[in-house]
Formats: C-alpha cells, sequence, structure tokens
C-alpha cells in the first residue's frame, strides 16, 4: 500500500538544499501525487527557518516533468533531463527492471527531482534511481488497480491529445 505520509518521508530524504530543492511523484499525464520541497533561505545574520515552494510553483514543475517524460521516454538511459528556467530537472520512471524491453508499458509514476542550474546531474541520477528502486516494487503491486491513461486510441491508433478541445471546453459558448 502506498501511503502519502511515507511517500513525502520519502521524497523529503533526497533533498539537498539548496542544490536539489524539490522531489516529486507524478503520473506521466502531469497530475502531482506527493511532493516535497525545501529551499534554503540565508541572509547576513545566518540561516532564516527552510521555506517550502509554493504548491503552484510544484504544480508548474510536475507539469513540465510530464512533458519532458513524453519527449524523451526510451531515451538511452531512461531518464529525461532538461535545464530551463525552474532549474535543473531530472525525470525517471518509478518501475521495476523489465526483462523484456520490447513490451515497455506505460510506468504508473514518475520521480522528478528538480535542483538549481548548478546542481550535479551524477548526483541527482544517483539519488532519483535510488529512491526509484526503492519505491518500484510497491508501485507496481498497485499495477492492477491503477492503470495509466493510454497514449494511443484504440478506436483509429491515432495519439490522444494531452489537451482538451476547445469544442469540448466547459467554458465554450455555443454560437
Amino acid at each position: 500500500m502506498l501511503v502519502l505520509q511515507s511517500l513525502h518521508n520519502y521524497l523529503a530524504q533526497v533533498l539537498s538544499p539548496p542544490s536539489i530543492h524539490t522531489a516529486l511523484l507524478v503520473s506521466p499525464e502531469g497530475a502531482l501525487v506527493s511532493y516535497a520541497s525545501q529551499l534554503d533561505c540565508e541572509n547576513d545574520q545566518g540561516s532564516l527557518p527552510a521555506r517550502v515552494r509554493s504548491k503552484d510553483e510544484v504544480r508548474k514543475v510536475a507539469g513540465l516533468s510530464a512533458e519532458i517524460w513524453a519527449e524523451t521516454r526510451g531515451a538511452e538511459g531512461e531518464e529525461g533531463m532538461v535545464e530551463s528556467e525552474l532549474g535543473r530537472i531530472l525525470v525517471l520512471a518509478v518501475e521495476e527492471p523489465q526483462e523484456n524491453s520490447g513490451s515497455a508499458e506505460e510506468p504508473l509514476l514518475l520521480l522528478a527531482l528538480n535542483g538549481t542550474t548548478d546542481a550535479d546531474w551524477a548526483r541527482m541520477s544517483r539519488k532519483a534511481r535510488k529512491l526509484a528502486a526503492y519505491l518500484a516494487p510497491s508501485v507496481n503491486k498497485q499495477r492492477g488497480q491503477m492503470q495509466p491513461v493510454s497514449p494511443v486510441s484504440p478506436a483509429n491508433g491515432a495519439p490522444k491529445s494531452r489537451t482538451r478541445s476547445a469544442a469540448t471546453s466547459p467554458g465554450r459558448a455555443p454560437r
């Protein structure tokens, strides 16, 4: 069973502020499951109490993480990395290694680490891989109850859009 408080505690353990300051679990579609964040603040008198990132900022990282995964999945190393205005973001699937790589299923969850632009990629990767390997057996036990949205429409084989059509948006007024 996945317990949100435990997930938060595990995510908090991989933080290394100020360089690696945010860790998230998200669905491949970008839905935020759990996160931990700690931004160190210092002034002339020394360290101030740690502050966390706003949930809106975390949601931006979650959405960007899903996009990074969508663009880089299947690439060598099975992790996506990007440097943006939000800092460095590393994304990888929370799944057990599969012996038959030809039938790769969409992962249930993604782990994303967000750090400053001078955060070490290798360190971020080691921390993310270690936590993902630890969480993978528990996540895979839930595969029967939680199925990811298929990226391909069964009707015509065309990729599904990640955004809602303007014609089906609830705010659209009929003409």
